[in-house]
């Protein structure tokens, strides 16, 4: 077993959304090659990347969580479904949140980086990645067919411990929080 675990804080969306936003990327991926669609109970929108931190550290990630207090009543505005170049994702995006939700993901990377993570230094733009492995060259964007904006109010958000093991990647909740 690894000293290490590979955290991130992460809004869920409601099955519903998320069932409709695969069906409607697979739709959207037939006939492109290589294109791998990210399967439904994977879908998320993630707040702020821990990456590998020591396991011993995961109760100081959760007391964190937990102290954050309630999530914004203000919804996140997904916009767009794009292409992503570099990681060659597509995603449903939208612009960078001014207010609260900026205050709050700030502070959580923030707290989250005194607690040893590293944690990049970079504005956060709300997104949720749908499929990797795409080619820039051959993305339509019109082609997804999900009604746009989406208005996300949320509940809460959760902390994910992310496995890789013989059956692929899995999200598992260390954490809910509301």
């Amino acid at each position: 077993m690894s000293d290490n675990v590979r955290l991130f804080y992460a809004l869920w969306p409601p099955r519903t959304w998320a069932q409709a936003w695969y069906e409607a990327t697979r739709r959207w991926a037939r006939g492109r090659t290589r294109v791998k669609v990210v399967p439904p109970e994977r879908l998320h929108l993630t707040l702020v990347f821990l990456g590998e931190v020591p396991r011993e550290r995961l109760g100081a990630f959760l007391a964190l969580g937990a102290a954050m207090g309630p999530v914004p009543d203000e919804p996140l505005v997904l916009e767009r479904f794009e292409c992503w170049a570099k990681p060659r994702v597509a995603c449903l995006s939208g612009p960078p949140p001014q207010g609260a939700w900026s205050r709050f993901v700030e502070r959580l990377a923030r707290e989250s980086r005194a607690l040893g993570a590293k944690v990049e230094h970079r504005p956060f733009r709300p997104h949720v990645t749908l499929a990797r492995k795409v080619s820039p060259e051959a993305f339509d964007a019109p082609g997804l067919g999900v009604g746009l904006p989406i208005h996300w109010s949320a509940a809460g958000f959760r902390l994910i411990r992310s496995e890789s093991g013989p059956k692929g990647l899995r999200y598992l909740t260390a954490g809910e929080f509301s």
